[in-house]
């Protein structure tokens, strides 16, 4: 008997550790799934708001949504520590939403999605630099041959005709080193903070400025003379709900049930989505923008590969 319930305790387990790993890809692709429509969510935004306007209404509706959840915690947050909260908030969310919106005024959302997966090289740059992540010979080279597939990227898209701008890839990249000094910021500063009060704290930080701005422009105005306002606020809302409330949650319980390199390999899997998505809306894709992605993947690969000991 004592064997048999061993056995059953073993097949229990073994059950157990197999619903785990379904449920973490599970968790792995509904965020890439998240993350890789955000893209063509803010182009559908722009069709009747500008750029400025897209980045404040998604800002202000994230920080309205996430208020009510952490504003009985904000005391909880160390008062050293604020001037952390302000970073992320300001290069995790303020800064690169804006970037975003500007940067699809001229480049494809596919484009945008593509150029974005280089944030987890850029925070192995930004970490080795000034917070003492440990850099290889072998990072040294994925970031070269990161770099290389975006410089082809954005020399590609100078032949796209869907381009009009196509040097506002440029803004993508800033956004990405943006994202990369917060994650190095959460990462080493303020990891003590429960994850949910710290995205609610940074947010106001990025919506309250935003939302002051927003209702100083023409917003409200636009309803009544852009004919599609109603459906753009529409996407823009479903952005910010998705893309920056409910995504953080299911991130970091991700990391939780496996591991921060696991939780990372979503890098890989929003380009093809940010593709996808642009097929749909009939935005150019050829296979020299694969071969580059390809590129680019592989020097994300080099920058994060850890052997297994």
């Amino acid at each position: 008997m004592p064997f048999t319930s061993e056995k059953a305790n073993q097949a229990r387990k073994a059950d157990m550790q197999a619903g785990s790993k379904v449920m973490r890809w599970v968790y792995l692709l509904v965020l890439a799934s998240m993350w890789g429509s955000s893209f063509i969510l803010m182009k559908r935004g722009l069709v009747s708001f500008s750029a400025n306007q897209v980045a404040a209404i998604r800002m202000f509706i994230s920080c309205m949504v996430m208020l009510p959840f952490i504003a009985s915690h904000l005391k909880d947050i160390p008062k050293q520590l604020w001037l952390f909260v302000m970073a992320t908030g300001l290069l995790g969310n303020g800064i690169p939403a804006y970037l975003f919106t500007h940067a699809e005024t001229g480049i494809s959302g596919s484009m945008a999605g593509m150029l974005n997966s280089l944030t987890s090289m850029f925070t192995l740059v930004v970490g080795s630099i000034f917070f003492a992540t440990q850099f290889n010979k072998r990072h040294f080279w994925g970031v070269i041959i990161g770099f290389a597939g975006a410089a082809s990227l954005i020399w590609l898209n100078t032949e796209d005709t869907q381009s009009t701008e196509p040097w506002k890839g440029v803004y993508v990249l800033i956004a990405t080193v943006c994202y990369a000094f917060s994650v190095n910021i959460l990462r080493n500063k303020l990891a003590s903070i429960n994850a949910i009060t710290l995205t609610g704290a940074a947010l106001l930080f990025a919506g309250i400025p935003s939302g002051i701005y927003l209702f100083s422009t023409d917003f409200v105005s636009r309803f009544h003379t852009e004919p599609l306002a109603w459906n753009s606020f529409f996407y823009i809302a479903l952005l910010a709900i998705m893309r920056t409330v409910i995504s953080t949650v299911l991130f970091n319980h991700l990391i939780r049930i496996s591991s921060a390199l696991y939780a990372s390999s979503v890098t890989y899997l929003i380009p093809f989505v940010a593709v996808l998505w642009g097929l749909y809306d009939n935005e150019t894709f050829n296979m020299f923008y694969l071969l580059a992605l390809f590129v680019i993947l592989t020097g994300i690969y080099l920058t994060n590969y850890q052997k297994r000991v």
